[in-house]
């Protein structure tokens, strides 16, 4: 997919930060973006955006954790725009806090969004690129996928299961053409650090609290994770990273995996 003037993308969590940038660095290649987020007037403001632009945007309220939520924006979406090209699974929320302190509903909430949500994208998503042969999916994950952090354990244990999923799927969609990719960015200046405020009210109160993921403001611009996201699906890479100054805490911790085999 090396040429995507006139693609049609789905980006959910499009409304703000990783989203929003993947939405503009899409519409700057000519792809045709659907703005899917639970907040329908931010993603309305960024679709606006793009428009305004001279792009082609539309923006669909979404909530990940519900599959038809999802299949109802997969029919808008061919409604409005005929078909999809590319989905990127990237809605997420975050509670931090000491481990113990979390509650189940904390869990119930993080997996229904992170981990299910990514489910539900790629369930709904990627029988309508098999029809065709073609297509690709973008998941997000994180660094958190691979690096955990005891103030976040719950946000990594999905981020984590976000990479194993997807890795199962590349193998298997992969051969009948459909591309398969892992965003695991770094630090990126987003609203992570506020999810508390999308938090359903059947959840309950939060055992920890989103700001434990601290101040963001100095993370990569959304727009750069954009053109990472947009050179990732041209290249059909399995996996794309953002931050290189990770490398050596992930050759640190892979080191220290292997060396385990010698115990």
């Amino acid at each position: 997919m090396e040429n995507l003037d006139g693609r049609v993308a789905v980006v959910t969590g499009g409304g703000s930060g990783i989203g929003s940038g993947i939405c503009r660095a899409l519409a700057g290649e000519g792809v045709k973006v659907v703005v899917s987020d639970i907040d329908d007037a931010a993603a309305a403001q960024i679709a606006d955006s793009i428009r305004g632009d001279g792009g082609t945007a539309i923006a669909v309220r979404t909530d990940v954790s519900q599959r038809a939520d999802v299949e109802a924006l997969a029919r808008r979406t061919i409604a409005e725009l005929g078909r999809v090209d590319i989905v990127c699974n990237n809605a997420g929320v975050l509670v931090g806090g000491p481990i113990l302190e979390t509650t189940e509903d904390d869990w119930q909430w993080l997996l229904s969004v992170n981990m299910m949500g990514v489910v539900h994208g790629s369930q709904v998503f990627a029988p309508l690129f098999l029809e065709r042969g073609e297509g690709h999916i973008v998941n997000t994950a994180s660094v958190g996928g691979f690096l955990s952090f005891s103030t976040l354990a719950i946000y990594c244990a999905t981020k984590y299961a976000v990479v194993g999923y997807s890795e199962a799927l590349h193998m298997e969609l992969a051969p009948r053409g459909v591309g398969v990719s892992i965003l695991c960015p770094g630090m990126v200046r987003t609203n992570l650090s506020t999810s508390d405020r999308s938090r359903p009210a059947h959840f309950g109160d939060a055992g920890g609290s989103s700001k434990e993921l601290g101040d963001l403001s100095q993370g990569m611009e959304p727009i750069e994770v954009g053109g990472h996201v947009v050179r990732g699906i041209k290249a059909n890479a399995p996996f794309i990273f953002t931050h290189s100054d990770f490398r050596g805490m992930f050759q640190q911790k892979f080191d220290g995996v292997l060396s385990a085999f010698g115990a």
